[in-house]
């Protein structure tokens, strides 16, 4: 059978990203998503060792891993302040290997995640790791500073949050326009840059905010915090990840959310992540989510990998909340049969106050 150029193409972005997610049943699962032989796939497998793009593992349930080009690089903050546009360009952005649309993108996530490490983290260092592969382009940003969560968390204070915590700083990136620097910032970096890679997360005081990642959401957590104590004891982790052939394009992403006029006027929530990987029960958890919703003009709710959601939850924001804001729109996405039947509940609800005579 002879495929296409772009066929084939695609049968190696699949094998390479089966490999990437350690899939023990390697060449069947590619065989059977192309209709191709078990022959087929150890020529493509044994093309990719040759060209260096996967290595033999043993200790891979899949028998590979993929292969990484690493470079790292060491800047001292107060050296290049207000010149991380220079660095970007200079040392990080030369040895990328990737399309037009992932050079965009990594130009825009990669200043805006400088000029954090700069501006707010009050630390001395910044390290960047920049791991290059035949999928994707892997950069790792570190800085030895008081820590973003705690950054936020003292802004949340000044704004007359009562006590806010890590986990109240991770719900507020989420959701963008956020800002320790108004007056400098918009507080769109962060939102953005999980909206435009494949995979980001952010890693500080033992909590994490992340976007892209599926799986197991407290072996995610683990991994995610094993690696970033090993790279910085106190401080930031960023760790960035993003297909070299993406098609995903900055301006229509951008778009999604944004006007000319109003700025960013939608945004959109993850749930569980929102929730610190736990299903939405408690009025508490929702009162974190509504909190400045109300400065948004649409809200996207994403429910994915959400089995169940209490009514108190489902009643504080589709109800309560709507009410108090019926020009915000709420729209919820990825919901399973139970947390629809939920939301409906919680959404056609109608509470009379009785009156006495």
């Amino acid at each position: 059978m002879s495929f296409t150029e772009t066929k084939r193409r695609e049968i190696k972005l699949y094998l390479l990203r089966k490999i990437d997610d350690d899939e023990a049943d390697l060449i069947s699962k590619v065989s059977d998503a192309f209709g191709i032989s078990s022959t087929s796939v150890k020529r493509y497998l044994e093309a990719e060792l040759n060209d260096g793009h996967i290595h033999a593992d043993n200790a891979a349930g899949c028998g590979y891993s993929l292969a990484f080009d690493s470079r790292s690089f060491q800047y001292d903050i107060d050296s290049i302040a207000e010149h991380e546009d220079t660095i970007v360009y200079k040392d990080i952005l030369p040895i990328l290997k990737t399309n037009d649309n992932a050079g965009k993108i990594w130009r825009y996530v990669l200043s805006e995640i400088f000029n954090n490490a700069l501006e707010h983290s009050q630390g001395t260092t910044v390290r960047v790791i920049v791991e290059t592969g035949h999928l994707y382009t892997r950069i790792v940003l570190s800085d030895d500073g008081i820590g973003i969560f705690r950054s936020v968390t003292e802004a949340m204070k000044q704004y007359g949050f009562h006590n806010p915590t890590p986990e109240d700083a991770v719900m507020e990136l989420y959701k963008g326009r956020f800002t320790s620097s108004p007056e400098r910032h918009t507080g769109e970096g962060i939102f953005f840059t999980m909206k435009l890679l494949d995979k980001t997360a952010i890693v500080s005081d033992g909590s994490v905010l992340r976007s892209g990642y599926e799986g197991a959401p407290a072996y995610i957590r683990s991994h995610l915090l094993t690696y970033a104590m090993r790279l910085a004891k106190k401080g930031t982790v960023v760790d960035m990840r993003l297909e070299n052939d993406t098609h995903r394009d900055a301006g229509e992403v951008f778009n999604q959310y944004t006007t000319p006029d109003e700025g960013l006027y939608k945004t959109r929530i993850p749930v569980l992540e929102a929730c610190m990987d736990r299903e939405p029960v408690a009025r508490s958890q929702a009162r974190r989510i509504c909190a400045r919703l109300d400065s948004f003009k649409e809200v996207i709710l994403d429910f994915g990998r959400i089995e169940f959601m209490g009514q108190g939850f489902a009643d504080e924001i589709f109800r309560v909340f709507h009410n108090a804001h019926p020009d915000v729109v709420l729209t919820p996405v990825n919901m399973t049969p139970d947390v629809n039947n939920m939301y409906l509940h919680a959404a056609n609800t109608k509470v009379i106050i009785p009156h006495y005579d």
